[in-house]
């Protein structure tokens, strides 16, 4: 255990109360019982064998559980509402708001009680956590203070929610039961007993294969033709009849459901039709014909919720037509940057905008906010300094649902105090988050580290507000390396850490013990590892790189950086770190990746350096410099932003001068797999050579079949070895598929394929 901390009692006034009545007194020696009401069953019995459960470790005696008809005691903890606590029950129960509970003690007894049944559990934690000495800092880590041989409390305190439904989903503590009512936040089994169907549900409601093929007019219209990837016709009657049928058909089996998503896939492909566009100018845009079409579904089932997104082409509020009084509006924040809180920007087009509008035509609003880095998991993403001025700002705005998405069961850089802050500021918004975090990290990673990890958060933070560079939630390391992931910043990070790792968590700490905070900071410093790798194959910096140069001039790798990856991998999978983006990148095709990078960037390679000629026309948007980045030594990664030659819509047909005949048995060029961003890799490659440029001889060939697989992104290696054969000219071809395919959601409109360097050995 960390040795005990200052115990901070709280001594709450209410409308003017009198204080005159003796404080309570727990100890070991106390003769308290934890009483329920007649019946011991339902949320007030769970609370009660909480408490019950978490006094004994802290006082080292057992507390007994008894009826309120049985209790024939001087001293009672009366949780929930029974005979006992009946006369505080009435006199506060009208100050108590939606899941809100209040913790009273009149120098004899204690009561915990509110007017939801969950809300007696909430209150046995608040009282664990807030006056005991307990604190949860992260999924199945529950942690006891030592405490005085006497804890004085005399409470008055009354907890309302600062919003009425409260989510960390895809937070992974959040996904340990006890983890999300300790902290009072709802979970996937309190939102199922709600909601029948959520977000993203035309493809579920109308069905591409079933319905495509006889009624293409239900579907999305794009530059002129129905496309199976995007949205329904909304204009169209027949959309909303065969809608209506499959909904109330799932209702049927789900009656007791009260809330039902009719909401947009996950694209920004708007029927472009000329009655959907008829409706757009009417009511101020998608979003405007999204609420024309949803208030009419709700029209048919009034005893239910309608709920649909208000989320990237339908996240601006409609003119002239408002949410019926059962429709709720699921307002997303995706496009926001994440360096300074959305109410600072106030532009036309900010969310700020679209969130005051919004309110003024409906309170009935579910926030769905985001609060890691998707792109990368593992990337250091300081946000944590916006997270309480944006949900100060939603509660100003009476934003009643509040759902903070992270990253699913798949760990994220700092994500122990990221949801440790949100679940906190959940409840209460106006929370003091330094005394928060003090309190977090001082248990979490130890009294003696804690300093150097605040100290760590804090350098990250103010490097990035001293940047005035953007902070989003699709980014890169690359992106921060001026700034708080420059060369300077990184060393003292890593100075940090090593300071750290130093000391005992804490005075007289168990050598058993150490390992546990080890692995802690361990998890923590896996984003340095990241960023590092990641970094050095961008080679910007003698610090980040993969090599060194020896005496002839040709890359060497350092043997260090290939430690670090493997010391990555390990730890990784020790630790549980399974996943690096959303599209399910592994720590293992990291490592593969950066092999593969290595390999292409060191070794013989007799096109390195070699003039190159394109004979088709390569894209200018992400400049690389034009067709000599085939030949310039520098691999591409999986960032797309730089080293790839683009070519949108075209074949690519290059030929590389040897400038002297050799003996070439292998020809390589890697192409980027990345259909949402419209990159696929050629459906065939082929390759040539020659020694005068005008006889071209076919030495391989390989097809590749593109996969329906939108989000994946990976590298696609063709490697080509043959007989050995004397060239000087080399000539690869690769043909693409030109437009996107009919599943795609940009179906007829260009496609890009991207190529790195050319490898002749």
């Amino acid at each position: 255990m960390k040795k005990s901390a200052p115990i901070f009692l709280f001594f709450l006034l209410w409308l003017g109360m009198s204080w005159a009545q003796k404080p309570i007194v727990f100890s070991q020696n106390d003769d308290y019982v934890i009483v329920v009401d007649k019946n011991k069953s339902g949320s007030s019995l769970e609370a009660a064998q909480e408490l019950a459960h978490f006094l004994e470790k802290i006082f080292n005696r057992p507390y007994q559980i008894v009826s309120d008809q049985d209790y024939k005691g001087k001293h009672a903890i009366c949780v929930g509402r029974n005979k006992l606590s009946e006369s505080v029950f009435r006199k506060y129960t009208k100050q108590i708001r939606d899941d809100g509970f209040l913790l009273h003690s009149d120098g004899q007894n204690l009561y915990i009680f509110g007017n939801e049944p969950v809300a007696d559990l909430y209150g046995v934690y608040h009282l664990l956590e807030n006056y005991l000495g307990c604190s949860y800092t992260a999924s199945r880590q529950i942690h006891f203070e030592p405490l005085p041989d006497e804890v004085v409390l005399h409470l008055h305190d009354l907890q309302n929610p600062s919003f009425r439904y409260r989510e960390t989903l895809h937070l992974i503590p959040n996904e340990d039961p006890l983890y999300a009512r300790w902290h009072k936040l709802h979970n996937r089994a309190d939102f199922n007993r709600e909601w029948g169907m959520f977000v993203h549900t035309f493809q579920h409601l109308i069905p591409v294969s079933d319905y495509f093929e006889t009624h293409p007019e239900w579907f999305s219209e794009m530059h002129g033709q129905r496309v199976r990837d995007g949205q329904l016709c909304l204009s169209n009657p027949a959309v909303l009849e065969e809608l209506c049928r499959n909904l109330g058909e799932r209702m049927k089996k789900e009656p007791e459901k009260k809330i039902w998503s009719v909401s947009q896939n996950d694209n920004e492909s708007s029927c472009t039709c000329p009655h959907c566009l008829h409706l757009d100018s009417l009511y101020g845009g998608p979003s405007g014909t999204m609420i024309w079409f949803v208030n009419q579904v709700a029209a048919r089932f009034p005893d239910k919720v309608i709920s649909t997104l208000a989320y990237q082409q339908t996240r601006h509020a409609p003119k002239d037509i408002r949410p019926a009084d059962n429709v709720n509006i699921m307002l997303c924040s995706i496009e926001c940057p994440r360096q300074h809180p959305m109410s600072t920007d106030t532009s036309v087009r900010s969310f700020q905008r679209d969130l005051d509008d919004w309110c003024r035509l409906t309170h009935n609003i579910f926030l769905w906010d985001y609060v890691v880095q998707f792109r990368n998991y593992q990337d250091p993403f300081p946000n944590l300094h916006v997270i309480q001025p944006n949900l100060q700002n939603f509660c100003q705005h009476q934003v009643p649902m509040v759902f903070e998405q992270g990253s699913g069961s798949n760990i994220t850089e700092n994500y122990e105090w990221r949801t440790y802050l949100i679940a906190h500021l959940l409840w209460n918004v106006n929370l003091d988050v330094d005394s928060l975090r003090d309190r977090f990290l001082e248990t979490h990673y130890g009294e003696d580290r804690a300093i150097y990890i605040k100290q760590y958060y804090e350098t990250m933070q103010q490097a990035l507000l001293d940047s005035k560079q953007p902070l989003n939630i699709y980014g890169y390391p690359v992106d921060a390396k001026d700034g708080y992931l420059s060369p300077v910043k990184f060393d003292y990070y890593r100075s940090l850490f090593a300071e750290a790792y130093r000391r005992l968590p804490y005075e007289d700490c168990p050598k058993a013990e150490v390992g546990r905070y080890n692995d802690r900071l361990r998890l923590l410093e896996l984003s340095l590892d990241f960023a590092e790798l990641d970094l050095s194959m961008y080679e910007y910096s003698p610090r980040f790189t993969y090599f060194t140069q020896d005496g002839a001039g040709e890359k060497q790798v350092r043997p260090e950086m290939i430690s670090l990856l493997e010391k990555f991998v390990v730890d990784c999978e020790r630790l549980g770190v399974k996943q690096l983006d959303e599209a399910k990148y592994t720590p293992q095709q990291l490592y593969d990746n950066v092999m593969n990078f290595v390999k292409k960037s060191t070794g013989k390679n007799w096109a390195l350096g070699k003039p190159v000629t394109c004979s088709t026309e390569w894209s200018t948007i992400y400049d690389v410099g034009g067709p000599k980045a085939l030949t310039d030594g520098h691999a591409g990664m999986m960032n797309y932003h730089y080293r790839w030659l683009g070519f949108q819509g075209q074949d690519m047909d290059v030929v590389i001068d040897l400038e002297n005949v050799r003996e070439v048995s292998e020809i390589r060029a890697d192409y980027l797999f990345y259909p949402l961003s419209w990159i696929f890799v050629p459906k065939k490659v082929t390759c040539y050579v020659s020694e005068n440029q005008v006889e071209w001889k076919e030495v391989a060939q390989k097809t590749y079949a593109n996969e329906e697989s939108l989000a994946e992104c990976k590298i696609v290696d063709f490697d080509f070895t043959f007989a050995p054969v004397n060239v000087r000219y080399v000539r690869v071809k690769a043909e693409s598929l030109r437009v996107n395919p009919e599943w795609h959601r940009g179906v007829g409109q260009p496609c890009w394929i991207f190529c790195d360097e050319i490898v002749v050995k």
